[in-house]
């Protein structure tokens, strides 16, 4: 009995409203209390009529259980009861809504029924729950959308659970190949599990007569990670708060870094939960110290505008500085504001507009527009890093890194000249970690830029390899344009190239003679071997006054001929050296491969 604090009228709870005066009625602990008691009495005594005033009264006080078990007792009241059903449906949600694996599941399936709503989201999140009555029709959903890997990793699980639809789907899947690798053992092992099999599964079952069994191995959910990230998603674009801090949190167990960061963040705002500051800076300073930035960043911006944490710009601009230091191109801009507004120090547009054009090499068009504001010191960043770079004698580490910082902003910004001497930066690790790859990157972009000076640096980036893969063509392409705009340096990178390119082509030749050789085939390799007479290899002149003295793979035997081939190995040349066999090694084993 519940009492009307309005006219003190004592009555069943039926309704949300007294039947006398109208006033909602508000149950106190003490008669919530009485109400369970109350249930469990009922549920004792088998007493339908009771335990369904209980279980709505408690459904309504919203408790989980009893909005679930309230919902099961109307949907089986009168299945062809619209008003029922609607009913259910709404505490099915309540309680699915709060986690509550089979009031999703059940939701799910009348939201479809009554109204043709796709239920999809809560079905499948019914199944990440651990719901088994979802599994058969999560799978036919996956297996609606063609993705039937996942429908058998649900039907295995339903079959494990010894549902004979599911066994017998299972054995189809494994005699068809369908999400699964085919194999009639594993097939046979799934109808084993059926004393009888229905007669869907007859006709397989005759076929299988004579395999014998194999338990399949366990099934694996692809992607399951990624499928729960979109599960997430889902449940955000919905608005469906506590499923998304629970599935969130789910993420999070398992080690997913941006999960940590969304947790933190719900819990800092209460969505989907109890707000709860403390949990979330844990979260947000635990991710801050293995390396993402994400947690600084947000810390940051709060801290800045006051609107979770209290307001505190020392905080802010510590928090900013820490996601820059990470990685988080965002926070830059972050800082530029605070310099520009002097929200924290005094203002310096100096300093804004390094934080800005930081964001911008980033990828930050808003940073990017800010900046334009404050061109007027562009060129100032360039001089500055142009006369550390050139500077003669030692250079701190210190003042390595403000020449890199002020050619990045300067680059940022759109100097013409700054991309090369920023690459040279990273080549040689001045002012920031060495890297080829990043290198050639901004030699790259300073041609583009119209850089006649980044021709040369360029072309020995693909003529060496430095920061990408060699290249003969496009290396001969940027140290001839480095030569027509006047620069000496580029002829003689040209030959060395050209030297290299003779030294590998030639050495090349040789082995494959030498091949020949080894073969017995000492015609062919003769005359590949007079082939360089030409190049003046001496190593194959020798090779081929050999084959000459020993009257293999020429004419006739020829030691004068031999002798001269000798000599011109001995005087070499420029390009390739001397070949000398002073005590006839090279000719013993020569003799050797012809033997």
């Amino acid at each position: 009995m519940i009492e009307c604090r309005e006219c003190k009228y004592k009555c069943e709870y039926t309704e949300r409203v007294c039947p006398v005066c109208g006033t909602e009625l508000l149950p106190t602990s003490e008669e919530i209390l009485i109400a369970r008691r109350g249930l469990d009495r009922a549920i004792s005594d088998k007493d339908a009529e009771r335990i369904l005033v209980y279980r709505h009264f408690l459904a309504d006080m919203n408790e989980t259980e009893s909005q679930r078990e309230y919902a099961k007792l109307l949907e089986r009241a009168d299945s062809q009861n619209n008003q029922n059903i609607d009913t259910a449906m709404g505490y099915y949600y309540k309680a699915a809504l709060k986690n509550d694996p089979y009031s999703a599941y059940r939701y799910s399936r009348l939201v479809e029924r009554a109204s043709g709503i796709s239920g999809s989201f809560w079905l499948r999140y019914s199944a990440v729950l651990g719901c088994i009555d979802s599994y058969p029709d999560v799978s036919e959903l996956f297996s609606s959308e063609h993705k039937e890997e996942i429908a058998a990793y649900y039907r295995a699980l339903a079959a494990a659970c010894d549902d004979t639809d599911s066994i017998v789907n299972m054995a189809k899947r494994w005699y068809e190949g369908i999400g699964v690798e085919r194999n009639e053992a594993c097939a046979k092992w799934y109808l084993d599990k059926l004393v009888i099999p229905p007669i869907s599964a007859i006709k397989l079952a005759y076929k299988l007569r004579s395999v014998r069994a194999q338990e399949p191995p366990k099934l694996v959910f692809p992607e399951y990670e990624k499928y729960i990230v979109d599960l997430a998603n889902e449940a955000k674009k919905h608005g469906f708060d506590t499923a998304y801090f629970n599935i969130t949190h789910m993420l999070y167990k398992k080690g997913n870094d941006n999960a940590e960061i969304t947790l933190a963040t719900l819990f800092a705002e209460g969505i989907g939960c109890e707000q709860n500051l403390k949990t979330a800076i844990e979260l947000f300073e635990a991710s801050i110290q293995r390396g993402n930035p994400l947690g600084a960043a947000y810390l940051g911006k709060e801290y800045l505008s006051g609107r979770v944490f209290p307001l505190d710009t020392e905080l802010a601009m510590k928090h900013f500085a820490k996601a820059a230091e990470l990685g988080y191109v965002y926070a830059y801009e972050e800082m530029g504001e605070i310099y520009e507004e002097g929200k924290l120090f005094e203002q310096n547009i100096s300093k804004a507009i390094e934080f800005y054009d930081l964001a911008a090499v980033g990828g930050l068009a808003s940073a990017r527009e800010k900046s334009n504001r404050l061109k007027a010191t562009r060129r100032q960043f360039y001089n500055t890093g142009a006369e550390i770079i050139g500077r003669q004698g030692t250079v701190t580490k210190d003042e390595a890194f403000e020449a890199f910082r002020s050619l990045a902003i300067a680059t940022a910004m759109g100097e013409m000249l700054a991309p090369k001497l920023l690459a040279m930066c990273y080549a040689r690790g001045f002012g920031t970690e060495k890297s080829r790859s990043t290198a050639f990157f901004w030699f790259e972009r300073a041609v583009e830029a119209g850089d006649t000076g980044a021709y040369l640096p360029l072309g020995m980036c693909y003529s060496r390899g430095f920061g990408v893969n060699f290249s003969y063509k496009m290396a001969v392409k940027y140290l001839k344009s480095a030569l027509v705009y006047g620069n000496p340096e580029a002829e003689k990178e040209l030959k060395t190239l050209y030297k290299r390119r003779m030294n590998k082509m030639v050495r090349s030749l040789y082995s494959t003679a030498m091949r020949l050789i080894f073969m017995k085939k000492f015609e062919k390799a003769a005359k590949l071997l007079s082939s360089f007479e030409s190049l003046s290899y001496p190593k194959a002149l020798y090779t081929l006054g050999c084959l000459y003295e020993f009257g293999k793979g020429v004419p006739t035997s020829d030691k004068v001929r031999a002798a001269e081939y000798y000599e011109r190995a001995f005087r070499g040349n420029a390009t390739f050296g001397n070949f000398e066999d002073v005590n006839s090694v090279y000719k013993l084993i020569i003799l050797k491969l012809i033997r």
